[in-house]
């Protein structure tokens, strides 16, 4: 049965259902959720006394949440995928405005494909609701503001060029050398300079040592480091490199990866409260089970086995007051990030 044939108690039990398949990381468990809520939102606004219309704001907030940060990963756990994303970002505004992160990154979508009219008004969005934004959970970091700023003066830049190259063009009975040469116009030298620092702070290196920004050339040599954990999420996919050799893994994977190795030692593990926002962020109320966190390190574990990494980096704290791991410093790790993917 279809969703739109179910009542809205058969749509609420299977919320638990479709957020444990999201949890396991099935393929399909972030559309079917995204459906799920759209469901639920659709028909219980269209009844001003539905007796749930007081949990409209909490399903339009797992909405968004689904939207912005899994949309990329719509069809498939291991791919992240630019038409789905910008899909997701645009539904995502359509419930909510005040988003900037998501016009930014729309902006950024259209930027990467030459579409500069859209992206400048998505760059201008992006800016005018950090301003106003209330909420911190979708605001762009200092980075981001700053590159978005950049991006929206060469997309100005950009469309003046090409209206001077149309109007050199065109076969008119005016006086032409009273228009400024854009050719010769220093601002074709700032559109090269902004975009030079656009792609030298495109990424950003995360180390034991701290973090720096980076280009796309500075990331594809750092993979050639040996004997050094490196997650390599600059791409479609998201990579578990060790000394040359790839290994997919989930973006759930990522983050928990990610997490261990930038904020725990031996004196520090995390248990699954700390940890608990990677698995139901979208959701205050939900519960996770105790042995899904032992079940997803153990997953991570063989992992990072299957990448040559023999020495046991992830290790269980003994004798603690509750199941813990820590990242046990024996070998290094680079973490690689998009700025525009940061939230």
């Amino acid at each position: 049965m279809s969703l739109r044939h179910k009542s809205i108690e058969e749509l609420l039990d299977l919320e638990e259902e479709y957020r444990m398949a999201h949890v396991e990381e099935r393929d399909g468990a972030v559309h079917m959720l995204i459906d799920l809520y759209e469901t639920l939102y659709k028909r219980i606004s269209r009844d001003e006394i539905n007796e749930y219309r007081f949990s409209l704001e909490k399903i339009k907030s797992h909405l968004i949440s689904y939207l912005v940060q899994y949309g990329t990963y719509l069809k498939n756990v291991y791919q992240k995928d630019d038409m789905a994303a910008g899909h997701c970002l645009k539904k995502a505004i359509q419930y909510e405005r005040d988003l900037p992160i998501v016009h930014y990154r729309l902006g950024f979508l259209d930027y990467k494909k030459e579409n500069y009219y859209s992206a400048l008004l998505n760059f201008k969005n992006a800016i005018n609701y950090q301003k106003k934004a209330t909420s911190t959970e979708y605001r762009m970091n200092d980075q981001q503001l700053y590159n978005c700023h950049l991006f929206l003066a060469n997309c100005g830049l950009f469309i003046a060029q090409q209206a001077q190259e149309d109007l050199e063009k065109l076969d008119l009975q005016v006086d032409m050398n009273a228009v400024s040469n854009y050719q010769m116009s220093p601002y074709l030298q700032l559109i090269k300079e902004n975009e030079g620092y656009l792609d030298r702070h495109a990424y950003q290196i995360l180390s034991i040592s701290g973090s720096r920004y980076a280009s796309i050339e500075e990331c594809d040599r750092q993979l050639e480091v040996e004997n050094t954990v490196i997650l390599d999420f600059t791409g479609r996919q998201d990579l578990l490199i060790f000394n040359g050799r790839e290994t997919r893994i989930t973006k759930n994977q990522s983050e928990l990866l990610q997490y261990l190795l930038t904020n725990t030692d031996e004196e520090h593990p995390a248990t699954i409260h700390d940890v608990f926002d990677l698995f139901a962020r979208e959701n205050e109320n939900a519960e996770i089970p105790r042995n899904t966190y032992t079940q997803k390190v153990t997953r991570l574990k063989a992992k990072l086995v299957q990448s040559g990494i023999n020495d046991n980096i992830i290790e269980n704290k003994m004798g603690y007051r509750e199941t813990a791991y820590y990242y046990n410093h024996k070998l290094p790790y680079l973490i690689m990030l998009r700025i525009d993917e940061a939230i």
